[in-house]
């Protein structure tokens, strides 16, 4: 991959001219007010064209596309396309997957994205599978719902168990210090080590996720989705588990081989899983993974706060007041890593 130049390349008195959805007009107006840069703004219509005509005259001044609020990679392409002189594509969006990686960084593109926009609503999600899991929360509302009462079997603690944490981005950071208080082993992998024992939790890498992963009683999949990391949940791995293990997976669907899973769900290995990400968006309602009892089947809904709008614009205000001033980004995409 080409190197990219990470800073602005005019000086941060210049004007900003920037585009983006409405929505994403209006919060750079106020941003930019409040930074005291002085700005124009191309507002973007719902299928990625210039909305408005008198804009047009702007679009070989744009610098920056915010992509902002509900948009599609197909969207992002097409909107990029408009802008010669782009510098800048900055995504609300964590994963950048369904971006065409290889043909920014060719155009020397920055490309910033959400960062831990959403790490805390999707933490919880996976706290909140675990100890659903645990104390098999799904069976208990199945029995409420049909007023069926049933104490019979037998939930667990957390204390002394293995959760395995395959990613230790901003999610899965997260989860590590919220499960802390549970008296959980709790092991991350990353690509790249992390100091040993840090904050109480293991820290592996290489290879050595395999075999942690066949101990493991708990394993929520927190990993970008990268050409390295498709299908790295397969059939091997999966019959590798223990019979009654627990998988959160909030990331990609495609990390997870669907057909797999579906096996080894069909033989009762699994004893919970909780799902929000499928290779197929919507899941379609023939899909073998609803109507399982011991499936949690989430559409894409993870992220969802209230505060969402305001770690977005913030994060926007962060990396705006960087940029501007000609420093360099630290936390822009990595093109050749993929995420």
């Amino acid at each position: 991959m080409p190197e990219v130049n990470f800073k602005r390349k005019k000086p941060f008195s210049a004007k900003i001219a920037a585009a983006g959805s409405a929505d994403a007009g209006r919060h750079f107006a106020s941003l930019a007010s409040t930074l005291g840069i002085d700005h124009e703004f191309v507002e973007i219509d719902h299928l990625g064209e210039v909305k408005n005509a008198a804009d047009l005259d702007l679009v070989t001044e744009v610098e920056l596309l915010w992509c902002h609020g509900r948009f599609s990679g197909e969207w992002v392409v097409k909107a990029a396309s408009i802008f010669p002189n782009l510098s800048w594509i900055h995504s609300d969006f964590v994963g950048v997957d369904a971006l065409p990686l290889g043909e920014f960084a060719k155009r020397g593109l920055l490309l910033t994205n959400g960062g831990d926009n959403f790490a805390r609503p999707m933490a919880e999600w996976a706290v909140l599978g675990i100890l659903a899991s645990a104390k098999r929360m799904t069976w208990f509302v199945r029995n409420s719902d049909n007023a069926k009462w049933d104490n019979s079997i037998e939930l667990r603690e957390l204390q002394g168990a293995k959760v395995l944490l395959l990613g230790m981005g901003s999610v899965n950071s997260l989860v590590a210090q919220m499960l802390k208080g549970f008296g959980a082993e709790i092991v991350g992998w990353s690509r790249t080590l992390r100091p040993q024992e840090e904050d109480g939790i293991r820290s592996i890498t290489g290879e050595a996720w395999q075999s942690e992963i066949t101990q493991a009683d708990y394993v929520v999949v927190g990993l970008p989705m990268t050409k390295a990391t498709r299908g790295i949940i397969n059939q091997s791995v999966l019959e590798s588990m223990k019979d009654d293990v627990t998988i959160v997976n909030l990331s990609r669907g495609g990390l997870i081989d669907h057909d797999a899973l579906v096996k080894v769900l069909d033989r009762k290995k699994i004893r919970f899983a909780l799902l929000d990400a499928y290779e197929v968006e919507p899941l379609p309602s023939s899909d073998p993974l609803w109507r399982r009892e011991n499936v949690l089947v989430l559409p894409h809904h993870s992220w969802s706060s209230p505060k969402v709008t305001e770690n977005t614009v913030q994060r926007m205000r962060s990396l705006l007041a960087t940029w501007v001033a000609g420093e360099p980004i630290e936390d822009a995409v990595d093109y050749g890593a993929g995420y």
